[in-house]
């Protein structure tokens, strides 16, 4: 089978009146000598035709009727010798039976010029003899009429001929069409015209077709166009003719060519023109300098009825290199190659009805790239044919160009434990490693410092390469703030806050650095969601403390006169991490006041501790002092010589509400 070719035909004029675009005809010539031709209207388009040639070049083409330019669909077609053939209405699928005795019976899709003509499993018969005389009715039935009458049906799956009614008085030779009505006509080789029906018996004499001129030429093939008007191919001269079925009056001759001595028929269809469909996507909206582009392109044939074939085109950009591409299909569908290389794509895919073809192109944007990357994908049906919906032929994928940086950060506070309570400092340095032309400004660097990190304060700084901050200092838990990085340029943040006296387990920090919302890409990171290098997290373990509050207070408040009494107590409360062990509170009597003995007050709670209380008369160098009414001077039932007092608590204080709080007290009298 050789490819699709295109010639013009030399000294022919074609001139007929086409029908309307949304019914679509065939004309058939075939010739039994040396060039067997066949003119098909094609329905796809109604300005094309196919003619079917036996010896000596046995070939099928596609004749554009107005341009005259002829196109080699298949050579040499199977079978050999002449034929005669007819369209299918539902699906146009050509249908040629070999004009011989028992001929083989081919299908053949011209939507698909490229895949071959398949054999019917069987022949017509060997009791079937020759005819030229075929053609589809409008319900799909495919007839087949020799000279002796017999009107067979032909099987479109197996090529057998099935002999049904007979239609006498027809004569010899010509052909047979029906018309919009569905009546079939006859017209023998003696111009004589009949209709006649497909239960059989004695056809219906028309009369006699004139010719201009008064030529009798023999007719050779008849077709009703989309008008409705009766078409008439006649050999010696071979021309093609409009008869009038009120006068039989043949005109406007169409001079077809093929030569003099030829018999054939013509057949007319009504068809589905094909829609094919392509859609292209990157996936993305950016593409990057020096990265990687891949788009997906889906061929689909929305063609109900026939699968067709679909050449498919995509110049890629000169700015994407190592173009390469690769294509699969879906059930019952074929690529012309599974794979290619190369900016300049054409190639293609025959497609089942709903079938597609998925091509998936890969290639690289150059490193210099900018602005948009545009690039579009067609795909056109055979060119002899009509997409019923050419909007959706091509489809464009437009990315924007970014600038490509390649940033990182880093994080530590230079330690690997921390103790509650204590202070911590991270240093945070964020680099564009970037080689060429991708300045990443306004990077925006984040961090959120976790709750158990109070008074956070945060400075940037250090620059190098021209590096700015966007910020030069900040405050609070919430860090956001931008770093204008060009190519190899870092920034130093140093983030500082107290550690909560209760926290306990591990300190963990995360920071991240992510290119700016539009211009800048970062391979690492296409997504902007700090991955890779451009995260970094310090985590240390906490050493947690003990953290014992001590409140005092005194009553009555406010200015008192002497000798009154004031009752101190001094509530405590645990507030760290980790139960408090061997405490010890102390507190000395508040001068010009005498201690009143037997005082003293514990409210431990449920604590679970105990405590041994002492006091000192030396300011608290030593406890061992025993208080005794009267003591120092003081009044009966106060101890003047008592200048501390000090509560050991054997146990632990827990750090779990409400374990973790008590009180003690004492009374002492203003002198």
């Amino acid at each position: 089978m050789q490819p699709v070719q295109k010639k013009a035909l030399n000294a022919e004029t074609i001139k007929m009146k086409l029908a309307p675009r949304f019914v679509r005809t065939i004309l058939i010539s075939l010739a039994v000598l040396f060039v067997a031709l066949c003119f098909c209207s094609q329905s796809f388009g109604s300005t094309n035709a196919y003619e079917i040639r036996g010896t000596p070049d046995f070939g099928i083409y596609q004749l554009n009727l107005t341009t005259n330019v002829l196109t080699t669909l298949v050579s040499p077609y199977p079978g050999g010798s002449s034929a005669t053939l007819a369209q299918r209405p539902s699906d146009g699928m050509l249908f040629y039976a070999i004009n011989a005795t028992n001929g083989q019976v081919y299908r053949y899709n011209p939507a698909t010029p490229g895949v071959a003509p398949v054999a019917l499993t069987s022949t017509l018969g060997a009791s079937v003899p020759a005819s030229l005389r075929m053609a589809f009715s409008a319900s799909g039935t495919l007839y087949y009429l020799p000279d002796n009458g017999a009107l067979y049906t032909i099987n479109q799956v197996t090529g057998v001929a099935t002999a049904g009614p007979t239609i006498s008085g027809l004569g010899s030779g010509g052909d047979m069409a029906f018309n919009s009505s569905g009546t079939l006509y006859v017209v023998n080789s003696s111009r004589q015209a009949f209709t006649a029906s497909l239960a059989g018996g004695a056809a219906t004499s028309l009369g006699t077709i004139t010719f201009p001129g008064g030529a009798t030429p023999a007719p050779i093939g008849v077709i009703f166009d989309g008008s409705n008007t009766m078409r008439v191919q006649t050999q010696n001269p071979s021309s093609l003719y409009a008869v009038n079925l009120g006068t039989l009056a043949a005109s406007s001759p169409v001079t077809l060519g093929g030569g003099t001595a030829s018999t054939g028929d013509l057949g007319n269809a009504t068809v589905p023109d094909p829609d094919l469909s392509i859609t292209k996507s990157s996936g993305t909206t950016t593409v990057y300098q020096g990265g990687p582009v891949a788009y997906t392109i889906v061929v689909t044939n929305n063609t109900s009825a026939y699968a067709v074939t679909g050449t498919v085109t995509d110049t890629v950009p000169a700015t994407v290199t190592g173009v390469t591409w690769t294509c699969a299909a879906s059930a019952g569908s074929s690529c012309a190659a599974a794979s290619g290389s190369g900016n300049t794509i054409s190639t293609s895919a025959t497609l089942a009805p709903s079938g597609t073809a998925t091509y998936t192109v890969s290639g690289t944007v150059s490193a210099t790239a900018t602005g948009t990357l545009s690039n579009t994908a067609s795909v056109a049906v055979p060119s002899f044919l009509s997409d019923t919906t050419p909007g959706n032929n091509s489809a464009t994928d437009t990315d924007t160009i970014n600038l490509q940086a390649d940033l990182s950060l880093t994080k530590t506070d230079g330690v690997a434990g921390v103790n509650a309570g204590s202070t911590v400092t991270y240093t945070i340095v964020v680099k564009n490693a970037a080689t060429s032309t991708g300045a990443s400004n306004g990077s925006i660097v984040t961090d959120t410092v976790p709750a158990v990190i109070t008074s956070v304060t945060w400075t940037c700084g250090t620059p190098t390469l021209s590096a700015t901050c966007g910020a030069a200092s900040g405050s609070g838990n919430t860090i956001s703030t931008t770093a204008n990085l060009p190519i190899g340029a870092t920034l130093t943040y140093t983030v500082t806050g107290t550690l909560s006296v209760s926290a306990t387990g591990t300190l963990s920090n995360t920071a991240s650095i992510v290119a700016p919302a539009s211009g800048v890409s970062d391979p690492t990171d296409l997504s902007r969601t700090g991955a890779g290098n451009n995260s970094a997290t310090d985590s240390d373990a906490i050493t947690a403390i003990p953290s014992v509050a001590l409140v005092k207070s005194v009553n009555p408040t406010g200015n008192q006169i002497p000798g009154t009494d004031l009752t101190y107590t001094i509530a405590f409360t645990n507030g760290g991490g980790v139960v408090a062990r061997s405490l010890v509170i102390s507190d000395p009597v508040p001068a010009n006041t005498d201690f009143k003995v037997g005082s003293v007050t514990n409210s431990l709670g449920t604590t679970g501790l105990t405590v041994a209380v002492a006091y000192s008369n030396n300011s608290g160098t030593s406890y061992v002092y025993t208080p005794v009414s009267g003591g120092g001077g003081a009044a009966a039932g106060y101890d003047r010589n008592v200048t501390n007092v000090r509560w050991t608590f054997t146990g632990n204080l827990s750090q779990t509400p409400p374990n973790n709080a008590g009180s003690v007290g004492f009374i002492a009298k203003i002198r």
